[in-house]
């Protein structure tokens, strides 16, 4: 649904100037029919001049139906929908394959762990725990440049996992606002978008936030990004 409103929204212009010359052109049918029906001499030419304008008549309502359709979406529902954020339920399903956990006795006694460095934002009094595949951001990176329409990709495979919601505050004393959730653990996935247009240009922290089953926070991914408007 939301794809459609922004479909919609984004050719406003287009939709306009197609419901307007259609427009022009049934309101001109119209006159012609009216005019065509006031000077019929016989019965049969009034009924055919009246089926003319009850059909220009007819379409004339349904564009302005869908004009004002259009510009509820584009005016309306197109800023509720950026500023709304939109939750997901956890679902369970029921096809899913457990993943088995190595037990103590099959982990190697001589194995090793390896850490992958992350770039990691250092914000002052904001805790981050970005891990690679498990909680992070991919894109945007830290320090990028966004604006408009912002995909966020990344990975939420936190252990006891329920669901991920991710927000953004301005710099300084943290404010989080809620862009929006799910309910769908993965790695290097489409977590959702990200819309900044309305946003005052200027550096911002996006967070990462992954949930239990019980909706309580686990750990949380931060990175730093400066807004510009195009």
């Amino acid at each position: 649904m939301q794809a459609i409103i922004k479909f919609l929204a984004d050719l406003e212009v287009v939709i306009y100037l197609i419901l307007g010359t259609v427009a022009v052109i049934y309101l001109r049918r119209l006159l012609l029919a009216i005019d065509e029906r006031r000077t019929a001499i016989f019965g049969w030419e009034r009924e055919a001049a009246q089926r003319k304008v009850n059909a220009a008549v007819t379409v004339l309502i349904l564009i302005g139906l869908l004009t004002v359709a259009e510009f509820v979406v584009a005016t309306f529902l197109t800023v509720e929908m950026r500023q709304e954020p939109t939750f997901a339920t956890p679902t369970i399903s029921v096809l899913s394959t457990p993943t088995e956990t190595l037990s103590p006795e099959m982990i190697p006694t001589d194995a090793t762990p390896t850490y992958t460095p992350y770039p990691q934002a250092n914000i002052e009094g904001v805790p981050s725990d970005c891990v690679s595949e498990v909680l992070e951001i991919t894109n945007p990176l830290q320090g990028d440049l966004v604006g408009g329409v912002v995909e966020i990709l990344g990975s939420v495979n936190t252990p006891n996992f329920g669901s991920y919601k991710y927000e953004y505050s301005t710099m300084g004393e943290p404010n989080w606002i809620t862009i929006a959730a799910g309910s769908e653990p993965g790695v290097n996935k489409n977590l959702g978008f990200w819309y900044t247009e309305s946003l005052v240009p200027g550096d911002y922290m996006l967070r990462l936030v992954a949930l239990d089953n019980n909706g309580v926070e686990q750990s949380a991914c931060v990175l730093q990004v400066k807004v510009e408007q195009e």
